[in-house]
């Protein structure tokens, strides 16, 4: 592979795509990592030992997923007072309800006679959620509502609430977050800037049009890794140069661990000898966007352009109203990261979104999570290719796809994301070797040093 030089205008991830943004703009720009995280650079390297012990494993867990605020799915597959989802993260799973009162609800997963799971499936419809084991029963908003056999219970071994119990809840753009911390602070708060610089992609009124859980053989932090930095992309995804900038992108960073990644789309990479012609991946950018390629004039440089224009015109293929998005916005992917294990690739037509799920007993297996969400497009008109939704999916919103437990062999998620896959079982193993003791990151890789100073910070606590 050929050597190639940043120029010397460019530091990689700082403002490289429209500067001088204003403040309060879409594209508003947000400050250095170092000046929310001054011990950034301890984070230049990272100890192996956090991907697969125990004592690490058993630490994350005491300090950060009981801690924080943790996405648990979507309004929309609580549509009617009864209806409820599981929530399984690490150790503990958990029931999310919208009770009798409209209000969504979440607890603890647990029968409070011995501890039974309540259910099993992951979603459903009940009055009554009745335990498998000895017929206890609670309604969905959480209150007991049989005890089998009452009355052959001493007074004594009833006297505690046993109602279920209940895990602090709250919302936002339509995704449900828990917390078993009751001192944690308001989503919102934790949050920061994170609603306001989002709120224009509408996500409340999307709706589920794929959803995937892999199993791997690795760390979560391994495929979470994966997925947080663009420097990858000129060997692991080759075939993308000619399309995508990885070059002059831009990273803000937010304070409790949250980031954003913006690149640039229909616009070729400088590591491109190449940068007038169109290749294929340009050609059905433009088809995809409405546009015919054969009747294209401009060069490989001016798709972008092209795709923003053909997105700004009031009938357009999608059927979207753009006007509220910035030019950035309409064409580039935004990968927003909410700390500590979610990421959005945000798109007015729809979101791609990740999760990064530890197992509950070994460090060296996690799950991977994929929700795709969309707008209501134009009749017989199918979601943009990245979104990865299979051509006999239904997508109007009638009906909510199932969700897919796929084996890693046969993950169905699309070219770009199995092949970041193909790469992360091998730095697992890697990093068990006798050959390797730290990860070294480079200025490309400054999200993940965030993100381990961020974690860090919730060890300190």
């Amino acid at each position: 592979m050929k050597q190639f030089d940043f120029p010397k205008e460019i530091i990689p991830g700082e403002y490289a795509i429209t500067p001088d943004a204003p403040k309060g703009s879409h594209d508003e720009k947000f400050p250095p990592l170092s000046h929310l995280y001054p011990e950034r650079d301890k984070y230049l390297t990272v100890d192996v030992q956090r991907y697969y012990t125990k004592e690490f494993m058993n630490r994350e867990w005491d300090r950060i997923w009981t801690k924080t605020w943790t996405c648990a799915g979507r309004v929309s597959d609580l549509p009617t007072a009864g209806s409820w989802f599981k929530y399984d993260l690490g150790l503990e799973s958990f029931l999310i309800t919208r009770g009798s009162d409209n209000q969504i609800h979440a607890f603890y997963n647990i029968c409070r006679h011995r501890g039974n799971q309540l259910v099993h499936e992951d979603f459903g419809k009940r009055n009554k959620f009745t335990c498998s084991f000895h017929g206890w029963q609670w309604d969905p908003d959480g209150k007991l509502a049989l005890v089998t056999d009452a009355s052959t219970f001493r007074a004594e071994a009833l006297k505690a609430d046993l109602d279920l119990k209940p895990v602090r809840c709250e919302t936002w753009a339509g995704f449900i977050f828990i917390n078993m911390d009751d001192n944690a602070a308001p989503l919102l708060e934790f949050l920061g800037d994170i609603p306001r610089i989002m709120s224009s992609y509408d996500m409340e009124k999307m709706h589920v049009v794929k959803d995937v859980v892999v199993e791997f053989d690795c760390n979560w932090k391994v495929t979470w890794e994966a997925f947080i930095e663009s420097y990858h992309l000129q060997v692991t995804h080759a075939q993308a140069k000619p399309a995508v900038d990885d070059v002059a992108y831009q990273i803000d960073y937010f304070r409790n661990g949250h980031a954003r990644l913006h690149t640039a789309l229909g616009y070729p990479s400088p590591r491109c000898e190449d940068r007038d012609s169109l290749d294929p991946i340009l050609t059905y950018m433009l088809m995809e966007a409405g546009l015919d390629p054969a009747a294209f004039q401009g060069k490989a440089m001016q798709v972008r352009a092209a795709i923003c224009a053909a997105k700004r015109n009031p009938n357009n293929k999608y059927g979207i109203d753009y006007s509220g998005f910035s030019d950035s916005q309409i064409t580039d992917d935004w990968n927003y990261s909410i700390f500590p294990n979610m990421t959005f690739n945000t798109h007015p037509e729809g979101v791609l979104i990740m999760r990064f799920l530890p197992h509950p007993t070994d460090p060296e297996k996690s799950y991977y999570h994929v929700h795709v969400i969309s707008h209501q497009l134009k009749e017989g008109t199918r979601p943009p290719a990245y979104q990865g939704v299979e051509d006999n999916v239904d997508i109007s919103g009638k009906t909510r796809p199932a969700r897919r437990y796929n084996h890693k062999s046969k993950p169905e998620l699309g070219e770009v994301l199995e092949q970041d896959i193909s790469n992360i079982e091998g730095v697992q193993r890697g990093l068990r070797s006798r050959g390797f003791d730290h990860n070294k990151y480079c200025e490309q890789e400054t999200r993940i040093m965030q993100f381990y100073a961020e974690m860090d910070r919730w060890f300190a606590r």
